[in-house]
């Protein structure tokens, strides 16, 4: 008979923290802690641990630790989503410790699967909110600080990867946008842009810009202002320790958004960047599907919205190459988002 477990996984700083219990709520793996470098590893613990029990494992996070979701996914693994009204406080930067994530009540829990997305079941309030932010957006439209697409007098396009850098598939990104002469966006999420600096600065040194994709990827509007401005403060640091400067620009997790996570958002200084042109690639529809989508919805000036972490990206790694060259024989040139693109 298989025994039940659950696992809780946490995240405070750069480290992710996993306790594993039972059915009776006993400790069954000791709890351990992994860095953001060792993603790998944690994957593998709670492999075994779901060997262990049968396949009854059951992951759960919470919605500030948008990072790791679509790894365990990925992995094959089951994952659940608590939500903040069903749970104690979170840390200052940091999730709900994960033995309080094992203790969540299942019936406020919601599953999660590869192509749903991190936010399924709260749709509606999503929507609800980006409607209300069309005043927000205006606003900082007319200062110069909200975009999302370029202005469009050039055959121009703008490709972005989000949740990076990973340490497999950025750099088969990388080669790809080297061999056709490409430059690009890379919007980092601090965790792991710390984990990761020799990606960090080999994205600069080959000439892509970078851009502030928050620390934890979490789903921004359940958090306070001091908590937003913490988590693009402490992502600015980590780029910049890695490349030399903190970029300006910055683009919320999920384009999920409220008048005030707008206004916090550039609050530091930063310019938000969404986009016009959402790849799926995050859902793994196939190849031809992401590379359908783009090619179909580029125009010139468009920002396209692509992914090299978050999850299994070798469908985005081998779609790549065809869009650029699709693109190419359109006209369009690959450049980075920066001021002038975005003037």
């Amino acid at each position: 008979m298989a025994i039940m477990l659950t696992a809780g996984l946490a995240w405070r700083g750069g480290d992710f923290e996993v306790a594993v219990v039972d059915r009776a709520g006993g400790e069954a793996v000791a709890p351990t802690v992994f860095s953001g470098a060792h993603t790998g590893e944690l994957i593998d613990l709670l492999r075994e641990c779901a060997t262990r029990a049968g396949g009854a494992l059951d992951c759960v996070v919470e919605s500030t630790n948008g990072v790791l979701d679509g790894h365990l996914l990925a992995a094959g693994l089951r994952v659940y989503r608590a939500d903040p009204w069903s749970l104690p406080a979170r840390a200052a930067h940091g999730s709900v410790p994960a033995r309080a994530l094992t203790a969540a009540d299942p019936a406020a829990l919601t599953r999660l699967g590869p192509g749903t997305g991190s936010l399924v079941g709260r749709e509606a309030e999503y929507a609800v909110n980006v409607a209300s932010s069309a005043g927000a957006e205006g606003e900082l439209i007319g200062q110069g600080r909200y975009f999302e697409r370029g202005g469009g007098e050039r055959r121009e396009v703008a490709l972005t990867f989000d949740d990076g850098p990973h340490p497999v598939y950025t750099p088969l990104i990388l080669d790809i946008l080297r061999r056709y002469g490409a430059t690009a966006t890379f919007f980092c999420v601090g965790l792991y842009a710390a984990a990761h600096p020799d990606l960090v600065a080999r994205i600069v040194d080959a000439g892509h810009s970078l851009g502030n994709h928050t620390w934890s990827h979490p789903y921004l509007p359940d958090l306070s202002r001091d908590e937003v401005l913490r988590q693009v403060a402490a992502t600015g640091e980590a780029l910049a320790r890695a490349s030399g400067a903190a970029p300006g620009l910055v683009r919320p997790p999920y384009g999920a958004r409220t008048p005030d996570v707008l206004r916090w958002l550039v609050e530091p200084g930063l310019t938000a960047v969404l986009w016009d042109v959402d790849a799926n690639d995050w859902a793994g529809p196939g190849v031809d599907a992401i590379v359908a989508k783009v090619t179909g919805a580029v125009t010139a000036g468009s920002i396209v919205l692509m992914h090299d972490a978050g999850g299994e990206r070798s469908q985005t790694v081998a779609a790549l190459p065809r869009i650029l060259e699709v693109l190419r024989e359109r006209g369009f040139t690959f450049v980075p988002v920066d001021p002038g693109y975005l003037s």
